[in-house]
């Protein structure tokens, strides 16, 4: 949505409202007001643009600034089931029901509104997280995992789970379905294509099609997993950090649309994932980053009291992971169609390499 268009259909009176409620008083006036569109441009399918709006309210004679997060959310009837992993009014539900308010310390971020609008689509007015924006250190994902760990552990050890009928129950099992359904290829003719042998490719597509053939198996062993509430878009952009949120030992999160009940470390598995596909961490370190982040990651559970079998985590997490190549393998293979000299090739072979090696380790898991 352009800008100025968002702009003009801001009621004043509306977010004069919403300023006294960041500002915790019913006094005073708002005598100016911005908007501006933030985060990247490409937008997840049910997201119409994300804007921060700032103004200055006056009292007392006292000016006070205030900022706040417009999320425009977006009806999509080809996401209307609630059991869709992307169902599209999920996040709106998740503030409207104040189940954010329960959260372990640290995850919680408020709503200051929700707005229904005559075009159908669900205006989001959320509390702006001071963070800084910095490339992210070996330490950093540590944390981050370790503090995912303690959040799971939560649930693990009695916290009643969500029961809303609109919190996805097989985010895994929705995710790969819609991901086969926009498949524009089929892997196995590909496969005899000769840039295929040069890029040395067959055994790494062998391995595949062997996944795939265990589909149904796999995502009924992650669903066996032990649950806990998830969030499932667990990566850098929807992880703030802050200087005074780190010595407090606290994080906050955004984005709760792919909220869900989901296997213990299948979360861990996705934001690794995230954090290699979106380049944040190469394929070349990434091997050695795997162990970090799981090794975090069930430091979290055990410091919160959780001491179950570890080998469960383990494989929520592997398997997360290697089935994040039903996505990729594809991709790789529309790269190699259109340009096998493309670096791109190499660093999809690269991910897709990692993916089948933790298929692997699953796959152990899953037959001992």
């Amino acid at each position: 949505m352009i800008t100025e268009s968002v702009h003009s259909q801001i009621d004043e009176k509306r977010l004069t409202g919403i300023s006294k409620r960041i500002l915790q008083t019913e006094e005073g006036a708002m005598i100016r007001w911005t908007c501006e569109p933030i985060g990247p441009k490409a937008r997840n399918f049910v997201t119409d643009g994300v804007y921060r709006v700032s103004g200055t309210n006056e009292f007392k004679g006292t000016v006070h600034e205030w900022t706040v997060i417009l999320k425009i959310v977006l009806a999509d009837p080809n996401r209307s089931d609630p059991s869709h992993y992307n169902y599209w009014r999920r996040e709106a539900m998740v503030y409207e029901s104040g189940l954010l308010e329960h959260l372990p310390e640290g995850f919680q971020a408020a709503c200051y509104g929700i707005d229904e609008q005559a075009d159908g689509s669900v205006w989001l007015w959320l509390e702006e997280m001071p963070h800084e924006s910095q490339g992210w250190e070996l330490e950093d994902y540590a944390f981050a995992a370790k503090k995912l760990g303690a959040f799971h552990a939560v649930y693990l050890l009695g916290k009643a789970l969500p029961e809303y009928p609109w919190i996805n129950r097989g985010w895994m099992r929705s995710w790969i379905r819609e991901c086969q359904k926009y498949r524009s290829l089929n892997v196995e003719p590909i496969a005899r294509d000769p840039a295929v042998s040069r890029h040395g490719l067959a055994s790494l597509l062998d391995k595949f099609a062997a996944l795939e053939t265990s589909l149904p198996e796999w995502i009924d062993a992650l669903e066996r997993l032990p649950r806990t509430f998830s969030h499932q878009d667990y990566y850098e952009a929807n992880i703030l950090f802050s200087r005074n949120r780190l010595r407090a030992g606290s994080l906050a999160l955004i984005d709760w649309q792919f909220a869900s009940i989901s296997g213990v470390g299948e979360d861990l598995g996705r934001f690794f994932g995230l954090s290699v596909s979106r380049g944040q961490i190469q394929p070349e370190s990434g091997r050695d980053l795997r162990e970090q982040f799981l090794s975090s990651y069930i430091e979290g559970l055990r410091e919160a009291g959780w001491h179950g079998d570890e080998m469960l985590p383990r494989f929520g997490f592997l398997a997360a992971f290697a089935l994040r190549s039903v996505w990729e393998v594809p991709k790789l293979l529309q790269k190699l169609k259109q340009d096998s000299t493309s670096p791109q090739c190499g660093k999809l072979a690269l991910i897709a390499e990692m993916q089948m090696e933790a298929a692997a380790e699953a796959e152990v898991i899953l037959r001992r």
